[in-house]
């Protein structure tokens, strides 16, 4: 008997444990904003999971166990912009970061304004800028039922230079290209992209967004498998 009870709690405290490994916990990461020295808070995750995460059309992933933390970000006392891993780590804990503030994430209007402002920015940091910047011009419409989504002329440009980052040789921003194409409209091009020979594991998304631009559905969709 007491082999037993030693055997289910083991099973049971390895449950408990991998529960709490899937789990959402983050880690507070305490950053010297590098414009006015205050000490301020990152927030990063620890663990996390994707179980109930909805993935959209352009490249978006919403997981309420695994959130995304901005790599640019705004400091709360000077309201500078900042890449957090060209800052100081000062600390971490969440005692380490009792009493300070957290760093803000940009708008949408900071971000295009830095993006124009730095034009040595290397391409992984454009590339993530304006990736970021399509998908906040795309969250306006994500949970409207039948969005007719209209992009202002900083929303093309943006679009029209990310599209132009892209390596065509790579699937998936092959896929993100063609994204980008039936947002715009441009049907014919969306299609004339994907026409190229993916492996077999690209076949149900490149088929869900063909499908999209063979109707001429320009708004932004969540993957959706059941349909």
């Amino acid at each position: 008997m007491k082999t037993r009870i030693t055997l289910a709690m083991a099973c049971f405290i390895g449950f408990i444990l991998c529960s709490v490994a899937v789990a959402y916990y983050p880690v507070l990461i305490v950053r010297e904003c590098p414009h006015c020295k205050a000490h301020v808070v990152q927030e990063d995750t620890l663990t996390g999971n994707t179980i109930g995460a909805k993935i959209y059309t352009d490249g978006k992933r919403e997981a309420k166990m695994l959130p995304d933390h901005p790599s640019l970000v705004e400091c709360p006392k000077c309201s500078t912009l900042f890449w957090v891993q060209e800052s100081v780590e000062v600390d971490v804990g969440f005692e380490a970061a009792e009493g300070k503030q957290q760093v803000l994430a940009p708008s949408e209007k900071e971000m295009l304004n830095f993006l124009l402002a730095d034009q040595t920015l290397p391409k992984e940091k454009e590339f993530y800028l304006r990736l970021l910047l399509w998908w906040m011009a795309n969250d306006a419409w994500r949970s409207v039922p039948n969005p007719n989504p209209v992009f202002s002329k900083e929303h093309v440009q943006n679009l029209d230079a990310l599209s132009a980052l892209f390596d065509e040789a790579e699937p998936n921003q092959r896929i993100l290209k063609a994204e980008i194409a039936r947002e715009l409209g441009r049907f014919d091009e969306c299609l004339l992209i994907l026409s190229y020979q993916f492996e077999p594991d690209y076949d149900w998304t490149v088929g869900f967004i063909r499908k999209l631009a063979e109707e001429k559905v320009r708004a932004v969709k969540p993957f959706d498998r059941e349909k």
